[in-house]
């Protein structure tokens, strides 16, 4: 009984909400009341909404984790499951050209569009420049600069952004690897557990594997390394003793 009451004052409300209120105006309202209770719910996914209703074109079932978008969202189109880490920068603008204005006085800027496809992962803080295309299923690392474009199935890294390799390569690297933590309870929902919880689970699982170590062969700085070669033509290039007391 009381669940046909509430459920007939929610019909009643939205009548008056309706009647109230211009259609246009309502739509937004609600549009509102929805991203703000999914944010307290789901950030990530409410993060997505927001980038819809600035311009840009998503997918379904992305996550964004705090990316900026510029000043010309509407350049930029998002493929499916798509997941942005925090501080990334999509950038479809390239306002170098502003050294030209003395000599071009008509010049406003110089754009390009951005296209992310589906199943992609961007990683902290990465830039992705004007005029960049992503294939599916693309890894880029953190702080890469990805000036280019590149095709299905890639791992970027550095600055400017290369193929280090492709995906294959990098999915047999991490699910062979002991410090990739699995569960019953997968992502995204691990993350909504008590942050208790999900360190108890993490260090149960990694918590006695030993840090990598530096390596030694080649290393800057190491006897077999590449500064050995330096000092000694440094060396050959200092003036011996007996050159110094004919001096």
């Amino acid at each position: 009984m009381l669940r046909r009451i509430k459920a007939l004052l929610l019909v009643l409300g939205d009548l008056v909400f309706n009647a109230i209120i211009p259609s246009s105006r309502c739509a937004r309202l609600r549009r509102a009341i929805y991203v703000r209770r999914l944010e307290r719910r789901d950030g990530p996914a409410a993060a997505a909404e927001h980038a819809r209703d600035l311009g840009v074109t998503v997918g379904e079932h992305c996550r964004f984790y705090g990316v900026e978008w510029g000043p010309e969202p509407f350049l930029i189109e998002i493929g499916d499951d798509v997941l942005i880490a925090e501080q990334a920068r999509l950038l479809t603008h390239d306002s170098g050209v502003y050294v030209f204005r003395h000599e071009v006085q008509d010049i406003v800027n110089n754009y390009g569009r951005i296209k992310i496809g589906d199943n992609c992962f961007i990683g902290f803080r990465a830039t992705i420049l004007p005029n960049v295309q992503l294939g599916k299923n693309c890894i880029v690392a953190a702080g890469a600069v990805v000036a280019d474009s590149f095709p299905d199935d890639c791992v970027i890294m550095g600055n400017p952004a290369k193929v280090v390799f492709m995906n294959s390569m990098y999915r047999k690297m991490k699910l062979a690897s002991e410090l990739t933590v699995r569960h019953t309870i997968s992502f995204p929902e691990f993350d909504f557990l008590p942050i208790e919880t999900r360190r108890q689970i993490i260090l149960d699982q990694i918590g006695d594997i030993p840090i990598r170590q530096p390596r030694t062969g080649g290393v800057r700085g190491t006897e077999d390394g590449a500064d050995v070669r330096v000092r000694d033509v440094a060396l050959k290039a200092r003036p011996s003793e007996t050159e110094r007391d004919q001096t």
